[in-house]
């Protein structure tokens, strides 16, 4: 469950002891810094020049590694790679994510506006019976997507940066999550 980089610390395992650590909520938020957003913002602007195809490889590495979880969704149901890569539905969906984590990277300065996104968005997946773990298998996923947009711009530093803010921000959902 790494990155393809061994020398790299992925995402993923830390986010493991986020979610032990109790039920979340306001008091035990993960720290974002301001170098953090700065990097984010950054390499956003590069970024979201490509969120159609960003959004189709995160989910589609998402399904791959983990097919149980593309049963959760209707659309997606016994759908074979080939089918999900050219599936409007798929596209218009990793769009939302993509588009909902632009909303969250405009707001992030704004803790009110970026908390009431986020914690609607965490009640509207209850929902869908989403548990807290699954939000957390999609940051590797989008980082191992994000990498060959950024190319040599994706560093040590910038994936920090990203895991950072990924875990702030879906921690905020799981606060949602758990109203």
């Amino acid at each position: 469950m790494g990155c393809t980089h061994s020398d790299r610390k992925c995402f993923y395992k830390e986010c493991h002891a986020v979610i032990m650590d109790g039920k979340p909520n306001a008091l035990n938020r993960p720290e974002i810094t301001d170098e953090h957003i700065t990097i984010v913002r950054e390499t956003w602007n590069v970024i979201k020049l490509d969120i159609a195809r960003v959004g189709v490889v995160m989910f589609m590495r998402l399904f791959e590694k983990y097919p149980d979880v593309q049963q959760l969704f209707v659309h997606f149901r016994g759908l074979s790679a080939e089918e999900l890569r050219h599936n409007r539905k798929l596209r218009d969906h990793g769009l939302r994510v993509l588009n909902t984590l632009d909303k969250c990277i405009s707001r992030v300065a704004e803790t009110e506006r970026l908390e009431k996104l986020l914690l609607e968005l965490g009640q509207k997946h209850n929902v869908y019976n989403i548990k807290i773990e699954y939000l957390y298998l999609l940051v590797p996923q989008l980082q191992q997507a994000l990498m060959p947009v950024l190319g040599d711009k994706w560093t040590y530093l910038v994936e920090s940066s990203w895991s950072a803010f990924l875990r702030y921000i879906i921690h905020i959902m799981a606060e949602g999550m758990n109203i």
